[in-house]
């Protein structure tokens, strides 16, 4: 469907606006998105357009250009030679004139996820790194772009964080952006839209749900106010004017991302809290500790960020070993400041730091490879994740969380209590991310080493370049935090939970219990399933010639102890497979923190 331009504002200045962008859900059946550009001052000869290869906060070649359909070039309604140049730049053959060019083409959009696009006929969502070609020589210019309502779904709301050129809240119409990279940075989220607007620390944001959910909006609104109040006096000013949560409600789902005055997320239903609901519970926690991730994100790599990205690379990986930061001091904090904001209880939030250390201390991957390798290589190992990677690479996610907690807990015992690791982020983003001056691979340790009393260099040089344990038990202890390592209740538990009935044995394989046996997910090295060749991707139907299953497992399991040898019967694809399998112990990769000693936290937890 071809689209007609929207009218300009006559009073509009000529002179400012040299791009207009209009986005049309034309097609919910199809999933497509129409396009079309409207570009004033085109190259004369030849028009290069091209689109980004991955999406800023995601760390991976994407190629949202293979979403592109029927791409075409006219000018004053005659068509325009395109040719397709690359798999995400086209040239556009203007001749010798320099009059407006108009470019047409569909996006098809159905990746339910935060990075790209989605539309059907409940819902629709975009990134303009999927929808909006950037026009080569003009990325630095303002642009226009209007986004119309579909036909067939005129009654549906649009929230953005785009700033408004016409229209009231909440509709349909047009917006601006300074720039290319301004536009690829405000999402769209389309529906049926429940809005829930509240204030923080004197800033509006706003929550704002698509899909059927039976949120209690005013409580979560409440809690995060209290999250975005905490984050904003840490760093005592906001980089935006306001702040949108785009969330996309669904069954099962999770993920978000980080943008510059708003986030998107996918969240489960089960994850909203509810009105017949009075407690926190481990759903609701998981979603308020993303809001708090993603909100954190604002200060901590939206506005302070790795020189490397000053500016982005969008047609290639940018390289960084950085991403410890970047990531893990936003996991440290984003459950850290739940605690810190009265949201849960320092029993909560020692059970999800034992939950990080479980995720880091089980398999193998951090003896192989280095936070900063894991860092640098984001781009095919991390975001390019196989079976075996608990055996070959570590999380700098998880393990970025226990280096910014080993800071956290070092500069305060340096500082006798006086300088904590919120104080030396509100000033690094200051001197750096305010300023966008960007940070250097030596940043880190020089800047903390500046505050009179710091040394971390050589707990630095460890945590970054190691391939060691951090001293997170010997440090927890100086604050009154008791670590006891025990085994999991079975191979898929290791957590910070306490266990009731750890293990006698261990299969030494994560899986998944299905109705006609068990799927082996991953196998650890030199583990039990590794010795006896069982491998991931293997379904387990029989121990000890009796049904393994998820009804069974647990007690077919509690009958043996190390050193027991027994007939393993797999399926591997469509073979039978009778394999001997040693039990042996289960390593102890359960991490329950308790306070014994509460006069020791010296304000580093509340214990109320």
């Amino acid at each position: 469907m071809l689209l007609s331009l929207p009218e300009r504002n006559a009073c509009q200045e000529k002179e400012s606006i040299l791009l207009y962008y209009h986005i049309s859900p034309d097609d919910l059946n199809g999933h497509l998105l129409s396009v079309s550009i409207e570009i004033d001052r085109p190259e004369s000869g030849q028009q290069t357009l091209w689109l980004p290869s991955w999406i800023p906060g995601s760390y991976l070649i994407r190629d949202f250009s293979k979403h592109i359909i029927n791409l075409t070039a006219e000018r004053n309604e005659q068509p325009l030679a395109v040719t397709q140049t690359s798999k995400s730049q086209w040239q556009v053959q203007t001749g010798d004139s320099k009059q407006p060019i108009v470019v047409r083409y569909q996006v098809y959009a159905w990746d339910l996820s935060v990075r790209s696009a989605y539309l059907d006929q409940q819902q629709g969502f975009f990134n303009n790194t999927s929808t909006c070609l950037a026009v080569a020589g003009q990325e630095k210019d303002a642009v226009e772009l209007t986004v119309s309502p579909p036909a067939a779904a005129s009654h549906w709301k649009l929230a953005t964080g785009m700033p408004r050129v016409s229209g009231h809240a909440y509709e349909f119409g047009r917006f601006s952006a300074d720039n290319y990279d301004a536009l690829i940075d405000y999402p769209f989220l389309m529906g049926d839209l429940t809005v829930k607007e509240f204030i923080a620390h004197g800033i509006k944001h706003a929550l704002v749900l698509s899909g059927r959910h039976y949120a209690d909006t005013s409580r979560i609104t409440a809690d995060l106010a209290r999250i975005c109040e905490h984050q904003i006096n840490l760093f005592e000013e906001a980089p935006f004017s306001s702040y949108t949560f785009l969330t996309m409600v669904v069954g099962e789902g999770f993920g978000g991302l980080e943008h510059r005055n708003s986030t998107a997320l996918l969240c489960s239903r089960k994850s909203l809290i509810s009105a017949q609901q009075n407690s926190m519970d481990d759903d609701y926690q998981t979603f308020l500790s993303l809001c708090s991730h993603e909100y954190f994100h604002s200060w901590n790599v939206k506005t302070l960020k790795p020189k490397a990205f000053l500016p982005y690379q969008l047609d290639k990986e940018s390289y960084t070993e950085q991403l410890w930061f970047y990531e893990g001091m936003t996991s440290y904090f984003d459950d850290y400041l739940l605690h810190a904001a009265g949201i849960i209880d320092a029993k909560r939030y020692l059970t999800s730091l034992g939950d990080t250390l479980a995720r880091v201390e089980r398999g193998t991957g951090q003896r192989l490879q280095s936070v900063t390798e894991s860092s640098f290589l984001a781009w095919t190992k991390f975001y390019q994740q196989n079976e075996n990677a608990g055996n070959s690479i570590v999380s700098y996610y998880a393990k970025g969380a226990l280096i910014a907690l080993c800071l956290d807990l070092t500069v305060r015992l340096q500082s006798d209590h006086q300088l904590t690791l919120a104080h030396i982020m509100r000033d690094l983003w200051h001197k750096l991310g305010k300023t966008q001056a960007g940070t250097s691979d030596d940043t880190f340790a020089e800047f903390f080493n500046s505050y009179p009393g710091i040394d971390v260099s050589e707990l630095l040089e460890n945590a970054l370049y190691g391939r060691d344990s951090l001293p997170v038990v010997e440090l927890l202890e100086n604050f009154g935090v008791k670590v006891r390592p025990v085994a999991p209740k079975n191979d898929n538990s290791s957590s910070g939970k306490a266990v009731e009935q750890p293990a006698k044995v261990t299969l030494g394989a994560r899986y998944q219990p299905e109705p006609d046996g068990l799927k082996v997910l991953a196998v650890y090295h030199n583990e039990s399933a590794y010795q006896a060749g069982i491998a991931a991707g293997d379904r387990i139907i029989a121990i000890d010639h009796l049904l393994a299953s998820a009804s069974t497992i647990d007690d077919l399991l509690r009958r043996f102890t190390p050193g027991d040898r027994v007939c393993v019967h797999v399926f591997r694809r469509d073979e039978l497979l009778p394999l001997t399998l040693t039990f042996s112990a289960p390593a102890k990769s359960s991490y329950p923190l308790t306070i014994s000693q509460p006069e020791h936290l010296n304000g580093w937890l509340r214990h109320d």
